[in-house]
């Protein structure tokens, strides 16, 4: 009589063990056919960005030439590395001089990070900056800084695609003529791409945590 009931009761365990690990499997086979929300590749638009603005669709500069101390500046010197660039004139009063002193600052917090440097280029709107005048001028700023010119149709590419303007306000001849120009800092690409705008006014701040979660 008590074998039987050990009979029964081992029967009975062993019927329950089966009827747990059948529940197992039909559980994991329900979760499997469930949609299951992956997810999604992260998208720079999407950072939290404090002042950069990051362009949805990246395209290739246009083909352009600019003239620098010692040589030309062309797309293929953007071509391997990040590149901070903006538009401005060596005889500017406060813009210029603060985004330069800006952009020196950011270098020299990035100096204290992992990360790569990116390399910090001055375009002048201004027919009075030769290519001597522009590297006496962002190299005492920065010796690596880059200051580049051209001709109003040697600009036309870059600024027509970068939505840039200035306006110089020559109409009476006078050599100390004052120039209103666009104030934003670019941020180019290793791949010679528009990725983002830092509009004015930057800070040093914002400008840091953007860059570093753009370039990383």
């Amino acid at each position: 009589m008590a074998s039987a009931t050990k009979v029964s009761k081992r029967w009975w365990l062993g019927v329950a063990a089966a009827g747990f690990v059948l529940l197992l499997l039909a559980a994991g086979l329900i979760w499997r056919g469930l949609p299951v929300e992956r997810a999604a590749p992260l998208n720079p638009a999407q950072m939290r960005l404090e002042s950069a603005t990051v362009l949805a669709e990246e395209r290739p500069l246009p083909a352009f030439e600019l003239v620098r101390e010692g040589g030309r500046f062309g797309n293929s010197d953007l071509t391997g590395r990040w590149t901070l660039l903006f538009f401005g004139y060596t005889f500017c009063p406060d813009i210029c001089p603060t985004a330069l002193f800006l952009l020196k600052e950011l270098k020299s917090r990035l100096a204290d990070r992992a990360v790569v440097l990116p390399q910090v280029l001055m375009v002048s709107v201004d027919p009075r900056d030769d290519p001597q005048t522009l590297r006496r001028y962002t190299s005492a700023f920065d010796p690596d800084f880059i200051g580049a010119t051209a001709d109003d149709a040697g600009l036309a590419p870059l600024v027509q695609r970068l939505g840039v303007h200035y306006v110089r306000h020559d109409q009476q001849g006078k050599a100390d003529y004052a120039i209103d120009h666009s104030a934003s800092i670019y941020l180019i690409d290793p791949r010679g791409r528009l990725k983002a705008v830092f509009p004015a006014p930057q800070t040093l701040p914002a400008m840091l945590q953007d860059y570093l979660a753009l370039v990383r």
